[in-house]
């Protein structure tokens, strides 16, 4: 180089010095919002003071100041946004990520670059003695230029306009604020009191720059003779942050947020393991063996799933994913519910572990990874529960897991009977809060039938296809067990009829019937409802003995009191002497039963009993009526009618006058004999 050309650009680097210098000066005349004082935190309008010229001239360095709004974006990100510090190095080793495929599009077109040769890689090594942890990589690398205009600048439009936003919001605010830019580079000052960026641009011929900044206002830049293409960040630690020149720890953090990156990861020479992200590749490409691996090493599993679901979406937002049914269920052997299973990854980078943005909760046995590109990787937790793009990946995320299920169901009952087996209480916890998908949820449920076996499940559409041509509406009973139910007085009549009614023996499914109401159009009935018709044409077989009945029917009204809502003659029954049944619009049995439990003085609909004008007892009754209407051993015979039935429910509170008036009718009884 001639001494005229170096005279030439110590001139070029005055007047570069000269308009950076206006430069700042007419930003710091600008008004920008007050950002509020901070321990520890840098004055924005503070001035730089000018280092000795002697020691400017050994170094070559040159002083900037960062842009205004970088100054009180350090202060927000420093003292607002992160909750776990540790994200810093999620945030450096995602830069380094970018940085190598980068360089690496770049090789491919353009092989006369610097350090053609060099392994695309990220090393992390700590000095413990110095507190300070090492983070390179062999990526693009930076110029002078792009140091200034990549850390000294945020290059987003509205910064401004953003700046004055979050400082002028509540804290919840600023985290929505916040995520919309890339700043992850500036978290690194949370743990450290003074940074070092050493860098070389991929450019044949490139200089190595050092960038040093203590995370004030200013930061300075001088040309270094780095070796190699890429980037070296060194990070000198607080006093109080030794926790990360710990080993294990770093290697925890990098295992926690990015084992899925696409280059090699070096802690202190060791390289750690990594395993492809399968869920970016063409399915073409993978085979059943590819899923099961990942998925043993995704949950740690020592089994294959049940079944799997990989996802891939350019419109309207870009992302991929792949989802598990595993093949047993946790919560089974314990109440406390486990932790959603889907985590939301951006660029192959964990953003959040067990996100309950992408799901909805009852769906939490599910397993597996979203990742998209079109989430920035420095999006809080609040944020993701307001971000467009996650909500639209959420709809089109519940619509293929419906497909699917749907699917199985269709083409494998086998298969889904086992996924059912394991997961029908997510399923039923999932009706009362489903809206969208809730005819899709119940077309999943399953349930046991008077027209099927015992323990063979039918699903909704079965029920509704057997259907009679004349029948509207579905009709269903609640039971302990399937042969309690079988000897239900009120399915004799549906019996007789042939209708079809689906046996409710788990104490979800009242609740969940309750809440669902019907089903492509048929309203549920339990069979014990009051007015409920199944064949208008019917006549009474025997109108003297009905009368009969219906003198009965008044005398019980007396004995029961405020008990019982009414006492009617039936035209359902068949083999029992009496039901009880439910007024119209009252809670079902097992919904009562549940509100009991919860509150045992709850106040519910009173009931109907309906007696049968043909039974043996009724007739006897009758006549004892006819012959001593003031007979007390009537009197029992009407009480224990109506304990019998409530008994049967279960939700009886006064056993201790039920027993001994049974012992009273047993006593009458013997000495009758």
């Amino acid at each position: 180089m001639t001494k005229e050309k170096s005279h030439e650009e110590k001139e070029k680097n005055k007047e570069e010095k000269k308009t950076r210098s206006k430069a700042t000066k007419t930003e710091e005349t600008q008004e920008t919002p007050n950002v509020p004082e901070t321990e520890g935190a840098a004055n924005v309008d503070s001035k730089v003071e000018e280092p000795p010229k002697d020691e400017l001239a050994e170094s070559n360095a040159e002083n900037f100041i960062f842009q205004s709004e970088v100054q009180q974006l350090l202060h927000i990100l420093i003292y607002s946004l992160y909750k776990h510090k540790e994200v810093f190095l999620r945030e450096l080793i995602s830069n380094a990520v970018d940085a190598l495929n980068k360089v690496q599009f770049e090789s491919l077109k353009n092989s006369d670059i610097e350090d053609k040769d060099l392994d695309f890689k990220i090393e992390i090594t700590i000095d413990k003695d110095k507190n300070k942890l090492i983070i390179e990589d062999t990526g693009i690398g930076m110029t002078k230029q792009e140091l200034i205009d990549n850390i000294g600048t945020i290059a987003h439009s509205g910064t401004l306009d953003f700046v004055k936003k979050v400082t002028q919001s509540n804290s919840s605010d600023k985290m929505d604020l916040i995520g919309q830019f890339g700043v992850g580079f500036y978290s690194s000052f949370m743990v450290a009191n003074e940074i070092h960026v050493h860098t070389k641009s991929f450019h044949k011929g490139s200089h190595g720059y050092l960038w040093k900044s203590k995370g004030g206002n200013e930061y300075t830049i001088e040309e270094k003779g780095k070796q190699n293409r890429g980037t070296r960040i060194e990070l000198f630690l607080k006093e109080d942050e030794t926790e990360f020149v710990g080993i294990p720890r770093i290697k925890n953090i990098i295992n926690q947020h990015s084992k899925f990156v696409p280059f090699p990861i070096i802690v202190e020479k060791e390289k750690i393991e990594s395993v492809d992200a399968i869920w970016t590749q063409p399915k073409s490409k993978l085979q059943e063996k590819d899923y099961n691996d990942f998925y043993r090493f995704f949950q740690n599993a020592n089994e294959d799933s049940e079944t799997y679901l990989h996802l891939s979406s350019d419109a309207p937002v870009q992302f991929s994913s792949i989802l598990y049914i595993p093949k047993s269920n946790s919560e089974i052997y314990g109440w406390i519910k486990s932790d959603p299973g889907v985590d939301l990854y951006s660029k192959k980078v964990l953003i959040q572990k067990a996100c309950r943005d992408i799901l909805p909760e009852y769906f939490r046995f599910i397993k597996g990874v979203v990742d998209s590109e079109d989430i920035p990787l420095n999006i809080s937790r609040e944020t993701i529960q307001s971000d467009l793009k996650v909500n639209k990946i959420r709809k089109f995320v519940l619509k293929k897991i419906y497909d699917h299920f749907i699917d199985i169901k269709t083409k494998d009952f086998e298969k889904y009977l086992k996924i059912w087996k394991n997961f029908q209480r997510n399923f039923k916890e999932g009706v009362p809060n489903e809206y969208e998908h809730r005819e899709q949820l119940a077309s999943l449920l399953l349930f046991y039938s008077s027209k099927s076996p015992k323990d063979q499940y039918i699903d909704l559409d079965k029920y509704v296809e057997r259907m009679a041509k004349d029948q509207f509406e579905i009709y269903y009973a609640i039971g302990n067990e399937y042969e309690s139910i079988e000897k239900n007085p009120a399915l004799e009549a549906f019996k007789k009829k042939d209708l079809e009614v689906l046996y409710f023996i788990d104490p979800m499914d009242g609740w969940v019937i309750d809440h669902l109401q019907q089903y492509k159009g048929k309203m549920f009935r339990p069979v014990e409802a009051a007015d409920i018709k199944l064949d208008e044409k019917e006549k009474e077989q025997n109108p003297e003995l009905t009368k009969k009945a219906e003198d009965l029917a008044s005398y019980l009204k007396v004995i029961f009191g405020d008990r019982i809502e009414d006492v009617k003659v039936s035209q359902r029954l068949v083999d029992s002497p009496c039901i009880l049944v439910n007024a119209k619009d009252a809670p079902s049995i097992q919904l009562e039963r549940i509100m009991r439990l919860q509150n045992s003085k709850a106040d519910f609909s009173k009931k109907i009993l309906e007696i049968n004008p043909d039974h043996k007892l009724i007739i006897e009754m009758t006549r004892i009526h006819k012959e001593k209407p003031d007979s007390e051993y009537l009197k029992l015979l009407g009480l224990q009618l109506l304990d019998n039935m409530i008994l049967r429910e279960g939700v009886t509170e006064d056993v201790e006058s039920i027993i001994p008036r049974i012992h009273d009718i047993m006593l009458q009884a013997a000495q009758k004999a």
